[in-house]
């Protein structure tokens, strides 16, 4: 997949979780920071309502992707950085946000809330990410 293709994918990714977002939790989300906040509590709520009825394999992955690629576009808007195809292991790939040699799998973050801890803040770890990236 060419990079511009997988920033279009990306972006696009972003706003079906803005999207998701609205009609079916009926949270306005903006691609801010100041919008992380809120979707920590949507992911929370997925979270919890993951643990009555768990969700199919591909509910989840899409939820994890569109939100992953949310978290990524608000990185992107406060400091850059681009999104590449990791294929190291071909029987695994992912995407990941890079800035400054340093790699970010947010679609892997949203999973790890979601799945294992709905208390781990991806406001602080985005806003932790961009601090560290601006050093």
């Amino acid at each position: 997949m060419l990079n511009t293709e997988l920033t279009e994918l990306m972006q696009q990714s972003a706003k079906d979780a803005v999207a998701f977002a609205k009609d079916e939790h009926q949270v306005e989300l903006d691609l801010t920071l100041e919008s992380l906040p809120l979707v920590d509590v949507l992911l929370s709520n997925i979270a919890h309502q993951q643990q009555k009825q768990r969700l199919s394999d591909a509910h989840m992955f899409a939820l994890c992707n569109i939100f992953g690629a949310y978290l990524g576009q608000v990185f992107i808007s406060v400091v850059g950085g681009e999104w590449v195809h990791q294929t190291a292991d071909e029987s695994a790939p992912y995407v990941s946000l890079n800035y400054n040699n340093k790699e970010f799998p947010l679609a892997s973050l949203v999973y790890h809330k979601v799945t294992k801890n709905p208390d781990l803040s991806v406001n602080d770890y985005v806003r932790q990410a961009i601090s560290n990236a601006m050093q």
